[in-house]
């Protein structure tokens, strides 16, 4: 409850500080809860449930509405959007708090119900859709029931395609206690249908997983801009056109020229040479995917649970002393991404110029002064005195 209640004070303050000028536009939200009974094991506190009701609790009243689906091997609970009037929320938490559990793992039914639930409740004004799908296994079909296994996975791509043609953006969690989760259905329908995708080992991470999905949602739910008015017709008026010729002045000196025209012709040197810098310069590149960190001992142990850095938080630059935490070893181990690679492929550059923190790179000691490159599927170590610290970019 602790960390619900920081996570609810730390959004509201982004809130006011971010959205000052402008008021966000309503947000459709449909909340996709995982109740197979593998979850019993994965979230014994219902972690999971608290989490979701904290971010109804973010929601604003009156103007938002959510929407709730529950499901294992079929929709064990289904709610249609619902406004968040005073009664309504804690029905709606109620609801979540009191889920069942069930047997399998059918997320596709679970997303599929959740898509019609958003275009069902489409109204003619504009509101802000978004799905938050969370699980912690992989596709399961009971093999005694109605629904094959080819008939499921076929759905998990319809899902896909649907949630894309409708724009609406799914936000996948992935609760990989076991080790078992199908990692690349959860990157794949978040990053095909315009979300994001997290994933931890510990229940306890779900509320900050569902702060920072809220976060980001304030950067894509600004109203869209206004139609411009239309312009007044005016009853057209008769001009005289003299007679006289035009006959060009000429100038033979700079000193003849009048000192507007002279303002004129600095301005317009001055915004050409403005296009050509703004053409020529290369433009800053920003983090993307996420960055997991675990640090262990000089015995090779686990201290503490992995870190998982939503490396877009940081913008263009940060340090290993950020990501973990404040370790002031770590202050002069810098990360930023890599100006050259392609925007389909991005890596990072991890650097530092002190030569008692050495890296390992695929088992290779490597200098990392001049700066090292981490792309997907590499591993790189920091070795310090008293420890070491694993790196692992995903995108």
């Amino acid at each position: 409850m602790v960390k619900k209640l920081l996570c609810t004070i730390i959004t509201i303050l982004l809130v006011s500080s971010t959205v000052q000028a402008q008021e966000l536009v309503p947000i459709d939200a449909v909340l996709v809860l995982d109740v197979s009974r593998s979850m019993i094991t994965a979230d014994p506190n219902r972690i999971a449930n608290e989490a979701m009701n904290m971010f109804i609790d973010m929601l604003e009243p009156m103007r938002d509405r959510v929407g709730i689906v529950a499901y294992a091997g079929h929709v064990t609970y289904s709610r249609n959007l619902t406004p968040l009037c005073e009664n309504e929320i804690e029905a709606l938490q109620n609801s979540v708090t009191n889920l069942e559990y069930a047997s399998w793992t059918d997320h596709p039914l679970g997303l599929l119900e959740a898509i019609r639930i958003m275009y069902e409740g489409t109204t003619t004004s504009y509101r802000q859709p978004i799905i938050i799908f969370l699980t912690d296994g992989n596709l399961n079909v009971n093999p005694w029931g109605t629904r094959t296994m080819e008939q499921a996975e076929y759905d998990q791509a319809y899902v896909i395609d649907l949630a894309i043609n409708h724009g609406f953006p799914i936000f996948s969690i992935g609760l990989n206690f076991d080790g078992q989760l199908d990692r690349r259905y959860i990157d794949i329908v978040a990053q095909k249908t315009g979300g994001l995708s997290f994933e931890t080992t510990n229940a306890e991470d779900l509320p900050g997983i569902i702060d920072s999905i809220f976060s980001l949602m304030l950067y894509i739910t600004q109203p869209p801009e206004l139609e411009s008015e239309p312009v007044p017709e005016f009853l057209p008026v008769p001009i005289t056109i003299e007679e006289t010729p035009y006959i060009p002045q000429e100038y033979t000196t700079i000193e003849e020229i009048p000192r507007s025209k002279i303002w004129v012709i600095a301005v317009i040197i001055i915004g050409i040479g403005l296009i050509f810098f703004m053409l020529l310069r290369k433009p800053k590149r920003v983090f993307t995917g996420r960055l997991i960190i675990e640090i262990v001992d000089e015995n090779n142990r686990l201290r503490g649970t992995p870190l998982y850095c939503n490396l877009i938080e940081y913008g263009h630059r940060t340090t290993l002393e950020k990501l973990t935490g404040g370790d002031p070893t770590l202050k002069n181990v810098a990360l930023f991404p890599s100006p050259k690679s392609p925007s389909y492929l991005p890596q990072l550059i991890i650097k530092c110029n002190k030569p008692h923190i050495k890296f390992v790179k695929n088992f290779a000691d490597c200098d990392a002064s001049k700066g090292l490159e981490i792309s997907t599927g590499t591993d790189v170590t920091v070795l310090l005195e008293d420890k070491q610290i694993r790196l692992r970019y995903v995108v």
